[in-house]
């Protein structure tokens, strides 16, 4: 339907992997097609076993594209790298190492007239660079979009980089592409789950769904940079029952590395599992990273979980919540503490 109507100009469509597994991709082919990476989650499902196959399932975006289009691909992704073998249209890299650290490979794409979207580091988040060739077209520096949160979102950096690299290869205007980061927030309006944070009382809450490691090591990234003006991390964390024993054990050796103290909950529905067995395999992992057993609590349920983290905050700590139900989850966030703040509006958080 959506394809059809004749008052869309452009159709921007999230094409997952298990969909297109199921169902393929929905579409007979695009303009624009794009993979950001490729982490290992999800092996073990639907007969996808190693990395090498998932790539293969997520390339089929870009084996697709217009024989006039664009394939855009992340030069600092080992899978990208390899997808670019089959992709189809113009090549269009987009990589977080810029200026004097760009790989030799992106070089050499730029020397033979390629294009490619790249950060110029500098102290701030660098710059957001465009390369036609040799032209460089510096578009704004990354600290001005605020779903960066003042550069220090280094995963959301990259996912400007590749919505720059799309914008540009369907010809968007570079004044409407700085218009459009500079208005994209990490709010839950605009963007559920994806490092909505709100502070009260002294306590800033972030709430991402960052349920792989992938992902944890990412966020981590974020809590990290935020430490210096926060006593502890405390985060609750878990990951989905279908995932290997060997990702989910990885997940709470990452999250023993991230936080001061941990609180593990499962899934609603446990994907398989029995009840209380993600959260043991969670701790297990904590506990080979080193964590003290006094600081690794399990809760099954979510919405528990996430009353007994909340209940923990105290002035200038730093709250983490990985939920899955995260409409719910943000109400509860919002409504958490006395009749009275339940009322209240929580101010949105400035780093």
């Amino acid at each position: 339907m959506v394809l059809r109507n004749p008052s869309v100009d452009v159709a921007v469509l999230e094409t997952a992997r298990g969909g297109i597994l199921r169902e393929g991709l929905g579409y007979d082919g695009a303009d624009v097609g794009a993979v950001l990476n490729v982490t290992a989650d999800h092996l073990g499902l639907k007969g996808i076993d190693t990395v090498e196959a998932l790539a293969d399932v997520k390339g089929v975006v870009v084996e697709n594209v217009a024989r006039r289009g664009f394939s855009i691909l992340n030069a600092d992704d080992p899978m990208c790298r390899r997808i670019a073998r089959h992709a189809r249209g113009r090549i269009v890299w987009f990589s977080l190492e810029g200026g004097a650290r760009m790989a030799e490979m992106l070089r050499r794409h730029l020397l033979a007239g390629g294009l490619a979207v790249t950060r110029d580091p500098d102290e701030t988040g660098g710059t957001i660079v465009i390369h036609r060739g040799e032209e460089r077209i510096a578009l704004m520096p990354a600290s001005e979009i605020p779903a960066t949160l003042g550069g220090i979102a280094e995963f959301n950096i990259a996912n400007a980089l590749a919505a720059v690299a799309m914008c540009f290869a369907h010809g968007v205007p570079l004044d409407a592409i700085r218009e459009g980061l500079r208005a994209f927030t990490s709010s839950f309006e605009e963007s559920p789950g994806r490092l909505n944070m709100m502070e009260r009382d002294g306590i800033r809450i972030i709430v991402d769904y960052a349920h792989n490691p992938a992902g944890l090591i990412a966020l981590g990234q974020v809590v990290d940079r935020l430490r210096g003006a926060h006593g502890r991390a405390v985060g609750m964390v878990s990951i989905p029952g279908d995932r290997r024993d060997c990702d989910i054990v990885e997940m709470g050796q990452i999250a023993a590395g991230v936080f001061d103290e941990i609180i593990f909950r499962e899934a609603p529905d446990g994907r398989g599992r029995p009840r209380g067995e993600t959260n043991a395999l969670l701790s297990q992992g904590a506990l080979r990273a080193g964590m003290p057993n006094e600081r690794i609590h399990r809760i099954v349920d979510e919405f528990e979980a996430v009353e007994a983290v909340l209940c923990k905050g105290r002035p200038g700590d730093l709250l983490v919540i990985l939920p899955t139900s995260v409409e719910k989850v943000w109400r509860q966030v919002q409504q958490f503490g006395s009749p009275a703040a339940a009322g209240e509006q929580m101010v949105p958080a400035h780093v």
